[in-house]
Formats: C-alpha cells, structure tokens, sequence
C-alpha cells in the first residue's frame, strides 16, 4: 500500500511537472513551435533523377537520396503494413493517440527508456522527420516530445489523414541516405512502390523501427524476422488473412540491389561530368520564389541521349577487355616496372595524392612525409574485382595504382550526335578522372584528316606513293619511319592508310602541306590549336576522345559533322520543361565525295588493314569502318570504328605515358583498344534493338567512288602495273563497262526497294530493259 501511494505521487509530481512545462514550450521558452504557415509551406529535398532515352533510371543527384510520391502511387498493402506497425489508431486519433500516454510517461520519462520511440503517431513522427529534434539536457526528450505534440495538433488541421501518410512515407528513413518509401523500393528491391510484393513492402516497413538494424542487405536473418512481426501485426489488425500469413512468412527476401548514387548505377562518368551543365541550364529558372531550380533537392527529372542497353554493354565490354589486358601487362612486366629505378616518378605521383597533401597542411615537412610514405600500413586497393584489403606502404600504394591501364570508350549517333554510351575508365569509385575528356597523342587515327585533305587537293585514291622514308630538311631533318622498318615498293593512297604506312603520311603532307591539314583538322571541330610541323601526319598531337569522335561522324554522314548531345530534357517536378535540347542540323564540312571515299577507305582498314582482327576475331557481320592508332613507345592506343549509324572509339593507357608495353604487338591500338570497340559491337549485334541502332549496311556508293579505288594496294614495281594497265584503251573500256554494271546493280535495287508501287515498278522495269538493249548492242558491236 505504501509502494503504491508513492508510485501515484511520483506519478502525479511527473503530471505537474509536465503541467508546467508543457506551459513553457507552449509560449515558446524553448524555442519558437512552428506556425501554421511553416507546416503549409513543408518543402521536402528530393533527390533529381536521371533516365536514359529509353526511360531506364541511370542514376540520381541528392543531398539526401528522397524521392516524392502521391497517395495514389502507394500501394494500399504499405499503408496497412505501416498502420498495423506504427500506429494502429491513425485514423482514430488527431495526432496524439491518449491510450499511449500512461505509457509514454512511465516508459519513455521515468524509465528514460527512449528505444521504442514511445507512444509517437504517425504524425509526431512526421513532424520529428521534418524538423528533427534539439538538445535541451536532461529535459531534451520531454521537451522534444511535447513540441511534436503540439505541433502534430496542427498538422492535422492542415493535412488530411492520406496527406499525412503520404508526408510521412516520402520523407522517412531506410538507412543509407535513402528516404522515403520509392527511394527506398528502387534501392533495395529496384522497383516502384507500385510494384512491391506484400512481402518486400513489409520489409521497408520493418525498416522503420531500427534501419540499420534490420536492413536486409546487411542483416537478412533479423530483416526477415522484423518483416514477420510486421506481417503478423497486420493480422492482428485484420489486414492480411491469416493463411496468406502462413505462406508469406516461409518465403526468404529476394534483394534486387541497386545503388544509384555518385559513384553507382550506370554511366557514372558522364552524370559527374554533367553536374556543372545542368547547374549552368538551371540558372536562368524560376521555381516560383524567385530562385533557381536546385539539381539535388528539387527533384528534378533528366533525361539524357544514352541508350541504357548500349551503355550496360560498353561497361561490360570495357569491364571483360580491361581486366584480359591487365592480366597480360602484369605478365609482361612480371616483378619490373616500366620506370625503372627513377623514384622522382613515384615521388611526383605521390605528391598528387591526397594523404601526401593531407600531411603537407598538418605542417609535416618533406622528409618526414616521405617517412610516413614508407611505413606499411593497411590499405583498400583496387583490383577487376573489387577493393582487396592489403598490407603496404603507401609509396607502393601509388607504385601499384601506377600499374593499372586505364581507357575511356564512347560511342556516338552519327546524324543526330546523341551520345549512346559513354565510359570515362576502369572504376569511377577509384579513379574518378575521366578519359574521354582528356587529351593524349591519337597517332594514325589522325590520318584520315589528312588524307581527306590530299583527296581534296585531287590526289586519287589509286595515285601511287614512294616506300621510302623522306627527310624535312625545314624541320630538324624530321624523318618518320614506318612500323616495321619495312621499305620499298609503292603503295596506292587507299593503300597507305589500310596499312597505316607512316612513309605515305609523310609525302602525302609534304604534298599538301601542314597548314592544309591544320585547316581540316579545324572544320572537323578540332579546336585545339595544333602543332604547325609535319608530324600532324603520324598524329604527334594531344586530343581527346570527345574531340576525335565526332570529328569522323563527317565520314558516316556524307560530309555532315554532328556535334555531340547529351542532355536531351530537363522537366520540373510540376511536369514544366525547364529545358529541352534544340535539334541541330549537322554541319557541311567536307565535299560529298571526298567524305565517301574516306568512308570506304576506312572499310578497307577493316577489311584488309590494321583493323582486320574486327572480322577475323569478332566476326561481326555488320559493315564496319574504323583506324587503329599507336603512338611513340607504345604509350597510347586508339581505335575509332564506323558503323552505318555509330561513331565509337577507345583509348587504354597507363596514367603516365611511361607506363607502357615494350612490345608494339603487344601494345598497339589494334590489340589494346580495338578489342573494347570488337567487343561491344558484338553484344550489340546479339540483341535486335542495339543491332538496329548500330545499323546493319553502308549506302552504296556512288560509280565515281567505286571507279577511282579500282586499283591494288601495292605494287613492288609502279610501271607494271601504273603505267602498263591502268590507263592504256582496254583498261578504259574495262572501265566503262564496269561503271554501266554498278549503274544496272543500283537500278536493280531501285526496282527492289519499291516494288510494292506499281508505278515505280513499271517505271524501273523500263529503264532495265534499255539499259539491257544497250549493253547487247555495245556487245555485238
């Protein structure tokens, strides 16, 4: 009896005291409550969102990865689950459930217990989630708790029950810097709330009590027991039958995981890339309060040109060729290291860490820096698979990193300029820096450049060059040599470049001179102010990826350059198109002609040159084009195919120069980037909806085209074959008749392509009979 009179009196001393302080935080001695116009104006964060062209989500930008809902697009089945869970009285109470106070009070107060969360609403946690919770000592949680309270009061008067639900379900946590319930189910299940399962939208639900704790993906066994309870709540409640409990609670969670921040998802290079162009788009916006729209809390909507399917197939390609090629530069170097003994690299490349800057403005001086440098320690370092847990120093940290190769790989819509798939390196997570933006030496695939300005200048492609080296006296007595030491013989101009001759480069720029080819180079959108020398020819000049690409679209698309697109549309959460990309007219840069005949020189490339590997390796089927690149010591390797609609190429290098194959088999463009082209076309070529974006044939090209590559590609001596042959009566004739067959061969096309038209057939089959009738006089005659 007197245990019991003391507790009452503690209990109603608790009351009083609750008495006077609800009176202080009511008028505001611990801080303003919140206004009705501050709960009217509720502006949640949400994360923007970024989709491919084919409406795939590639990614998101945020400060806190939120997502707003309605309440129409929250499946009943999550309601219930977090009513049975959390509030079973929601639609009883007007924000402060009563039953639960006695609770609260000895729980929550006296006890000091504050694990499970007492006896909060929905609603007082809606308002916690908002506007979280301040430190007032030993009187924080009473105080807090009160404010919420209160301020759950006038919630309700404002909102409806759905509206609160709704609040309370896009601004909750799910761990991980995931908030709110669709955030959440493309997280941990990559689905909308839509398409939850009861099982899965029980489980986010459980989240909610402890989000670590029973997060599934890092503690599945307690996840699937707190998904339980949640279920049988809701038959306690009545809302789920109890043999559909049975069943349901046998069944394991099935994580689809998908993390889509920064560093995660696809594309993460080109999103990084796009931050400071979409923040530039947004500044002259309204959002109706006079600011601009904000890229990572006004949940904007982005869509960009890449093709999803493209994009997963050029990481998987980069991801499969990269890892084949560091196991064989491993090999190749085994226990040496391409800078020998020269520790000023690895001291240079250490200084551009940023443990090596972190100590240097804690004060540590050099020698005590480089102390540290060398003391083993545990590190996380890279590898194909994953991060892997080492002992070592951090000096042979960077010596490691150092021996990585690195690639950028982009692939371009030749006429529009939509950017389809775009992949800056090996690891955006471990090495940020993007490759398809920076500039290192391009070697032969410069030479198409020049060789259209020969073209233009009316050098043939079947006009026969010297295989012999040539000294420019006017340039320090510059002489290129060609890859394999090889000389002698003459090589057509279609042949020069399906081999890559360096010799032919050579005198053909000494024929059309450099400035000429400075001036191609520049109408093909290189802006980059190029080196006035020869040795333009070899490609002895820095350029990026992003510059060369569309550079050779003008090849594909009859002379047309496209410059490149990427963000096609910027959409406000109201459904307001903040942006929308202008579509451009390709530019007119080379002559039709000259344009084609590069084309199918590039063709030969793949078909009897440097690039052959492409059929004989991949066996692609679709018609291709493109030219290797290899630059001094192996450094750089390139390559840059065509295809009837794509432009794409890739780079693989070490960080530095130096860090290198010794043996050009084994380092040239044909056996280090061509393969990541090979294999990305061949996945494309596996599915239909990639084949087709590819395309499948060049355009026939014209008779004149076809007429002035009528020649070999090498002769061991010109008169027998130039001066003998090529231009005596029987070759014209030759000739002639070829030039009337390619005519018959395109008229017979003509008729295929329309001969569902009547018209056009009638038509057609009259122009095939004479040119028949022709052809039988010219033969008799």
């Amino acid at each position: 009896m007197r245990l019991l009179k003391i507790f009452f009196g503690l209990f109603a001393t608790v009351l009083f005291l609750l008495f006077l302080l609800f009176g202080a935080v009511y008028i505001g001695l611990f801080g303003k409550l919140k206004s009705e116009e501050d709960l009217k104006s509720i502006n949640q964060a949400n994360a923007s969102e970024i989709f491919s062209s084919d409406g795939v989500l590639l990614g998101k930008y945020f400060v806190q990865n939120r997502s707003s809902i309605g309440f129409d697009e929250i499946p009943p089945m999550v309601v219930d689950a977090l009513i049975a869970t959390e509030d079973s009285r929601f639609f009883e109470h007007e924000g402060i459930d009563f039953y639960s106070i006695p609770r609260v009070v000895i729980k929550t107060i006296i006890l000091g217990d504050n694990s499970g969360g007492g006896g909060s609403t929905i609603s007082q946690q809606l308002i916690k989630n908002l506007f979280g919770r301040h430190d007032y000592g030993a009187l924080s949680i009473p105080v807090n708790k009160l404010k919420e309270n209160i301020t759950a009061l006038k919630l309700e008067e404002i909102y409806s029950k759905e509206e609160i639900i709704t609040l309370y379900l896009n601004t909750v946590s799910f761990g991980e810097n995931v908030f709110g319930i669709k955030a959440a189910a493309r997280r941990y299940f990559n689905k909308t709330t839509g398409e939850l399962s009861i099982n899965e939208a029980a489980t986010l639900i459980g989240m909610l009590k402890a989000n670590t704790a029973y997060n599934p993906r890092l503690h599945p066994k307690r996840s699937l027991e707190r998904r339980n309870t949640v279920l049988a709540l809701m038959v306690q409640e009545g809302s789920l039958p109890p043999d559909e409990f049975i069943t349901l609670k046998e069944q394991p969670i099935q994580l689809y995981y998908q993390k889509l921040s920064g560093q995660h998802g696809l594309a993460p290079y080109l999103r990084e890339r796009l931050k400071a162009q979409i923040d530039k788009l947004l500044e002259g916006t309204d959002r109706g309060d006079g600011n601009p729209y904000n890229l990572y809390s006004d949940g904007l909507k982005i869509k960009l040109s890449v093709n999803s399917k493209l994009q997963s197939k050029a990481e998987k390609a980069v991801k499969k060729q990269m890892t084949h090629l560091q196991q064989s530069f491993d090999e190749h170097w085994k226990n040496k290291k391409p800078w020998g003994k020269d520790e000023n690299f690895l001291w240079a490349e250490a200084k551009k860490s940023n443990r090596y800057k972190s100590l240097l403005s804690a004060g540590k001086s050099e020698s005590e820096i480089r102390e540290v440098f060398r003391e083993p320690v545990r590190l996380n370092v890279y590898s194909s698979d994953g991060y892997v847990a080492k002992t070592m120093s951090p000096i042979d940290s960077v010596a490691y990193h150092q021996m990585i190769l690195q690639t950028g790989f982009m692939a371009m819509e030749a006429k529009t300029g939509h950017v389809l798939a775009y992949v800056g390196g090996i690891d955006f997570a471990h090495f940020p820096y993007d490759h398809i933006n920076s500039r290192r030496q391009v070697g032969s695939t410069f030479k198409p450049f020049l060789y259209a300005t020969a073209l233009e200048s009316g050098i043939s492609p079947c006009d026969f060059v010297e295989n012999e080296p040539i000294i420019f006296n006017n340039y320090d007595d510059w002489s290129p040599q060609n890859a394999g030491g090889t000389y002698g013989g003459f090589y057509s101009v279609k042949g020069g470049l399906t081999k890559s001759v360096n010799t032919v480069a050579a005198r053909l720029i000494a024929e059309t001179g450099p400035d000429q080819v400075r001036v191609m180079a520049e109408r093909l959108g290189i802006e980059k102010q190029l080196p006035e020398g020869p040795s333009i020819a070899l490609g002895a000049v820095d350029l990026s990826l992003m510059e060369m690409i569309p550079a050779y679209t003008a090849f594909v698309n009859n002379g047309k350059r496209a410059e490149p697109v990427v963000i096609l549309k910027i959409e406000a959460p109201t459904g307001q198109i903040l942006y929308k990309a202008k579509e451009k007219l390709p530019e007119e840069v080379l002559d039709y002609n000259v344009a084609i005949t590069i084309r199918e020189m590039l063709a030969l490339v793949v078909d009897s040159g440097t690039a052959r590997s492409l059929k004989t390796v991949y066996g692609l089927r679709t018609e291709l084009g493109g030219k290797t690149g290899t630059t001094q010591n192996n450094a750089d390797g390139w390559f840059i195919g065509i295809t009837p609609n794509v432009v794409c190429g890739a780079w693989v290098g070490g960080e530095s120069p130096k860090v290198r194959f010794r043996s050009t088999r084994l380092g040239q463009g044909a056996s280090t980037a061509l393969p990541i082209v090979g294999e990305f076309l061949s996945l494309a070529e596996d599915e239909s909806a990639t084949r087709n974006l590819i395309g499948r044939k060049f355009p026939k090209a014209d008779a004149d085209v076809k007429l002035s590559m009528l020649c070999p590609i090498y002769l061991e001596d010109k008169t027998d074959y130039f001066f003998q042959n090529i231009f005596n009566k029987e070759k014209r004739l030759e000739r002639k008749e070829l030039k009337d067959q390619i005519r018959q061969e395109e008229l017979q096309e003509e008729y295929e392509k329309q001969k569902e038209s009547k018209g056009w057939m009638n038509r057609l089959l009259e122009k095939l009979q004479k040119n028949k009738k022709k052809k039988k006089v010219k033969t008799n005659s």
